[in-house]
This record gives C-alpha cells, structure tokens and sequence, in this order.
C-alpha cells in the first residue's frame, strides 16, 4: 500500500536521481570535444596520447578527445585546415610544404625530439656511411624521396649517385635493393633485418644533416589564435600520457593493443621501450625545456637545407611553421 509518506519519499529520490543524472550530463557536456587526428594507424607512436585518453587525463583537463585514426592516403594537414581535426599529428616536410603554399596552419609542440626514419643494409654490403651509397639501389616511400634528396646533399652527392625506388623491408632481404627506409621504433618491421645472422648497418637521418623533430602537434593559425588555452591543456595532459606510458609499459601497451584487434601488446611494448629508451621522446633538451620543445633554429636549419635542394621556397622562416605561444603557456615536465 502506497502512503503519503512512502510517496514522497520515492518522488524525492527520483528527483534526486534525476538532479544527478542532469548533474552528470551538465558535466559531460562542459568538456570541450576536440578532434584529434593521427598520422598514421594507432600504434606506440601515439602511446602518450593514447594513454592520456584512457586514463581520463584529457577528460581532467575538461577536453573530450576523439582520436581519428590515419593510414595510406592520410593527410592531416588537410584534414585540419577543412575542420575535420582541431588538432593533427603531422612531419617535418607536411608542414613546410604547407607553408610553402602559404597554408594558414603551423605546429606548436613536438612529441618526437628526433625523426626515428633509418636507413639499413644488410652486414655483407659493407655500406656504413651515406658516401657507401653511391651507385647503389635505395629503397624507401615515395614521401621519402626529398629526405633522401637533403641527406645526399648534405653528404656531398645528389640523386644521380643513387638509384631511387620505392620499397620496403621485405624487399632488402630479398636482395632486389640495398638500402632501405625504415623506423627503429616499429620493431614488427625491421625484426627480420635486425636478427639477420649476417648484422646490418644503419645510417639515421639524424646522423646525417636532417636534424627533423617529428610527430608535431599542428593546428590552424586561427585556432593557436583564438583557442590557445584549449592547445595548452591537451598539450599538459598528453605530456601526463607520455610520462605515466614512459614508467609504465606494460600497462600502457596494453591500453594501445585495446585500441584494435590487430594491435598486439608485446609487440606494441618492445616498440614502446625503443620510443623512450633511444631518447625519441626525451632528451637534454626535454630535460632542460620541457616535454613537446621546439628549437626554432632547428626549424630554420632545416628550412634552409630545403630550400637549397629546391624543395621549398628561399627566405622562409622558423615563424612561417612554428607558433610557440602554446609551449610558452603550457606546464610541461622536464625528464
């Protein structure tokens, strides 16, 4: 039997549940959505963010973060500038080609403190130096070919001392090229070279004049502008992502192995160590300057390089692809 009293009673819960619930939702709906756009397919090159949004750090920072995954055919520049992504990951080369074309979109951080793009031969080529190059086949992306084209340079060669092709890995063991293109992050990869019983030798593009940080945060000019506060806290909280993935793999890989069914944990957690371990992701100047640094003279230097092989127009400047208010606004670790 229902009283006046049991009424009231269960209409005043009710009502609290449902001032909750709207409490909830009121919540919900005040973190900003942010579309976040990826270079490539999920994977451990994104371990920080990735874990940043599993563990609520971008949801603390009151952002609601979508990670739109890329692939072949990806270009986050452009997926950027038409609004498709607040913010994208991007390289080196999309950017000052944007700028080049007077794109209004530049970077502001960088995830990766140097590109991880190498080059192997196998052991019994002998090649140990881009001068070994010379008359030898190279294999590599067509993305690739201008990196290839400033490294040479830089070495005193040009194309013409090589035989450019586009291949990958399976392509070096099989004989048909000499040197290929690769990542030592993506152990999956480069497993088969690396365990080759005859060694292998390696040149970076670090090593040899191309001095690319990589994985930058990159956004329209407008919205570093306009926006720069909603910039800062994804930054903070990719920056907490990246320390908690760095100190604890395990969990992390796993976190990044949930984000598909092709994705395998160990697998991710050996590539992950690489990322942090070789000072892809921290270095001395992470330590002195924070997670994300940019050095502007490494933008010009490598503007410069650019332009010299003709890839990009002379005079451009660090401030035609780089914004550093945000770095500038942001708490970032030092590590």
């Amino acid at each position: 039997m229902t009283t006046r009293r049991s009424f009231l009673a269960s209409t005043a819960l009710a009502l609290l549940a449902g001032a909750l619930a709207l409490q909830s939702g009121a919540a919900e709906a005040a973190n900003r959505k942010v579309r976040f756009q990826l270079a490539w397919l999920p994977g451990s090159d994104q371990a920080g963010e990735i874990v940043a949004l599993k563990k609520g750090y971008f949801a603390d920072a009151g952002l609601d973060v979508e990670i739109l995954p890329g692939g072949p055919g990806s270009n986050p520049v452009q997926e950027t500038l038409a609004d498709v992504a607040d913010i994208a990951i991007a390289y080196a080369p999309q950017i000052m080609y944007a700028a080049n074309k007077g794109l209004p979109i530049k970077c502001f951080a960088a995830v990766f403190q140097k590109a991880p793009l190498t080059f192997y031969s196998l052991g019994q080529s002998n090649i140990k130096g881009i001068k070994d190059w010379k008359g030898k086949t190279i294999g590599a992306g067509q993305d690739a070919e201008a990196q290839i084209k400033a490294i040479l340079d830089f070495n005193g060669m040009t194309m013409g001392d090589i035989t450019f092709v586009q291949a990958q890995p399976p392509a070096l063991l099989q004989g048909q090229i000499d040197v290929v293109a690769s990542w030592p992050t993506n152990l999956a990869q480069i497993e088969p070279i690396i365990s080759h019983e005859g060694g292998y030798n390696m040149q970076s593009i670090w090593d040899n004049g191309l001095q690319f940080q990589s994985n930058y945060y990159i956004a329209t000019n407008e919205t570093i502008a306009d926006d720069t506060d909603m910039l800062v806290k994804f930054v903070e909280a990719a920056d907490k992502g990246w320390a908690y993935a760095a100190d604890h793999p395990d969990e992390a890989s796993a976190l990044i192995a949930s984000m598909s069914d092709a994705l395998d944990a160990g697998k991710e957690k050996d590539s992950l160590m690489v990322t942090v371990d070789q000072g892809f992701i921290y270095n001395d100047e992470t330590k002195k300057y924070g997670f994300g640094n940019i050095e502007a003279d490494r933008w010009q230097n490598t503007l410069d390089l650019y332009a010299k092989i003709g890839e990009i127009k002379p005079g451009m400047k660090a401030a035609d692809v780089f914004d550093d208010r945000v770095l500038k606004a942001s708490n970032r670790s030092n590590r």
